[in-house]
């Protein structure tokens, strides 16, 4: 009865989907960007991985809170099917995803940071104003990230999270991207927008490989 109770369990676990919720980042209701966030599900399907893109409208609106309610509610509604879910966020989604990780994180299989800013950081640029001038919310998220949620994470959690940066973004300063205790790594990618569309699309097997862990 062990044996067959293991083999179920593995069967369940086989059988289950991995969703994926992917967050982008800032002027995601413009239509450009919606294009071409609809492309990356294309480079993912293949490899089994079922794809949620949450826009959060970052520019509209003032709280972050309303935009971490609704991505969680997503969240919840994939868990409660009993499928496996991991959370990926490009520039702005990356404090959002970091968020609702920290919000769901003994539920949520992997979370992975690309290219976003996840601190203020000190004397860097462009500061931490400039970038947060056409979206409060966005400012929001990153404090409530740095001061509330990443002190909390424990050595377990940490080892659940990716962050991955190009190795030339003069967007996003290099000191606010990575997570203490995380797998962080440098992509051969130029460029903020570019280099993290390359990721999800081009560089994506490095991102997978973590997923399936």
């Amino acid at each position: 009865m062990k044996i067959l109770k293991v083999e179920y369990v593995r069967y369940y676990e086989y059988m289950k989907k991995h969703q994926i919720i992917y967050v982008p980042g800032l002027h995601d209701q413009h239509l450009l960007n919606k294009q071409l966030t609809k492309l990356i599900p294309l480079f993912w399907k293949s490899f089994g991985f079922q794809f949620h893109i949450v826009r959060p409208h970052w520019e509209e609106g003032t709280s972050f809170a309303p935009k971490l309610t609704y991505i969680l509610s997503h969240i919840d509604a994939l868990l409660a099917k009993g499928d496996k879910v991991s959370l990926i966020g490009q520039s702005a989604g990356g404090s959002a995803v970091m968020n609702a990780f920290s919000e769901r994180k003994n539920n949520i299989h992997r979370v992975i940071n690309v290219t976003g800013r996840l601190r203020k950081g000190e004397g860097v640029m462009p500061s931490f104003e400039m970038v947060t001038k056409y979206s409060p919310a966005f400012g929001e998220a990153i404090l409530l990230f740095e001061e509330k949620n990443e002190p909390i994470l424990t050595s377990q959690d940490r080892k659940k999270i990716m962050t991955i940066r190009p190795i030339r973004d003069v967007i996003v300063p290099a000191e606010t991207v990575a997570v203490k205790g995380a797998y962080n790594i440098i992509a051969p990618m130029i460029g903020h927008s570019t280099g993290g569309g390359f990721i999800v699309m081009f560089y994506a097997d490095k991102l997978r490989s973590f997923l399936n862990i």
